[in-house]
């Protein structure tokens, strides 16, 4: 097959990489002359990624063995959970090697512009000429605004995004733990996040639906940060009735806005995703049925972030202070947030106070 890959993050690239393993001649085309720059993700892995086998000595910056969780009264709770901080560049590029190392072509400064019948337009920014190609198939990877979605009529109308601003900064840190703030007055409907690097470098960001850059320079000025860079890009939030395929087309990733509702991170889902998407394309299986387990998840995401949305400051005060029971630990310790259902059934088991949030579900 001739496969277009419409996007040069690591999920686009580790599709290419699969499909070109697999013997098929595909071509990733990137719009920035750089893959893996702009930077517009904190890097955080939870130990799923564990699963896919890959090496992380190039790209790994940290490894947590601590996330703290503050609630706006002043009580925090600390769960013992090992994850991976890694260098976004440094990730990006490793796909992108993987996949040419297969044979697959990698074309910077090309972008998606238009769809023409069966053929595509591309913009060769470096030559400043559109080139015309005829793809068997087309894996739009390129974001959350996907331009080759909306081409497709796959990009939905109640489509939403989240805004996130984060800056490097300087300061004390203690390296195995990063932490997370929630309140109203904090980060109304996420929340902000302290991500070390190292014991003096860490990254620093909230994220909203709106008012962004407003809680973000309050955060800052609050804990006496200086920014030394800051990044910034749109977060999906999960659709359910969004579709995955039309004509040749297929999404994966931050194009099919399958990132995880309550914490808006990605890469492990989309990374499956892209395996499943693989899967399907070279054994002619149905992609919407196999995704489904994925699916599924992001869909339990997405009932937990619409009862967060309805958190006032009290409710975050008693959740936290709930999760500091002994035994509510341990099933946080037991499982990663890739997967909330057993943390949420036996929560509810060992805490029936918990049930006092459902009033949130409706």
């Amino acid at each position: 097959m001739n496969i277009a890959v419409i996007g040069g993050g690591p999920i686009g690239c580790y599709a290419g990489y699969l499909l070109a393993k697999a013997g098929n001649a595909v071509t990733i085309y990137e719009n920035h002359p750089q893959i893996g720059s702009p930077i517009q993700c904190t890097g955080l892995l939870t130990s799923d990624f564990d699963q896919f086998n890959l090496p992380m000595e190039s790209f790994l910056v940290n490894t947590f063995s601590h996330i703290q969780v503050h609630a706006p009264g002043g009580e925090s709770t600390t769960i013992n959970q090992r994850e991976y901080l890694v260098c976004r560049t440094k990730f990006d590029t490793f796909f992108a090697e993987l996949a040419r190392k297969e044979g697959a072509h990698i074309l910077v400064n090309h972008s998606f512009r238009r769809k023409e019948g069966k053929n595509l337009v591309i913009k060769d920014s470096l030559h400043n000429q559109e080139v015309t190609i005829t793809p068997d198939i087309v894996i739009a990877a390129d974001g959350p605004l996907s331009p080759t979605a909306k081409a497709y009529g796959l990009y939905h109308a109640q489509r939403q995004n989240y805004y996130g601003i984060q800056a490097t900064v300087s300061g004390n840190f203690d390296s195995t733990t990063y932490s997370t703030y929630f309140g109203e007055q904090v980060c109304p409907g996420l929340f902000a996040w302290v991500v070390p690097e190292s014991a003096t470098l860490a990254r620093v960001g909230v994220g909203t639906t709106k008012n962004t850059k407003q809680y973000f320079d309050a955060f800052l000025k609050k804990h006496n940060f200086i920014p030394l860079g800051i990044q910034a890009g749109a977060i999906p939030i999960y659709l359910p009735e969004q579709e995955l395929q039309q004509e040749n087309c297929y999404l994966v990733g931050d194009a099919s806005s399958y990132v995880k509702a309550t914490t808006l991170g990605g890469l492990v889902p989309a990374l499956k995703q892209a395996e499943i998407l693989v899967d399907c394309l070279l054994h002619g299986k149905e992609y919407g049925r196999q995704v489904q387990p994925v699916r599924s998840k992001m869909g339990l995401h997405l009932k937990l972030r619409r009862i967060f949305d309805k958190f006032s400051d009290t409710d975050w005060n008693r959740l936290v202070h709930y999760i500091n029971q002994p035994r509510i630990q341990k099933v946080l310790e037991t499982h990663t947030r890739e997967n909330p259902l057993p943390i949420v059934l036996k929560s509810l088991l060992w805490e029936p106070r918990f049930m006092y949030f459902l009033k949130h579900a409706w």
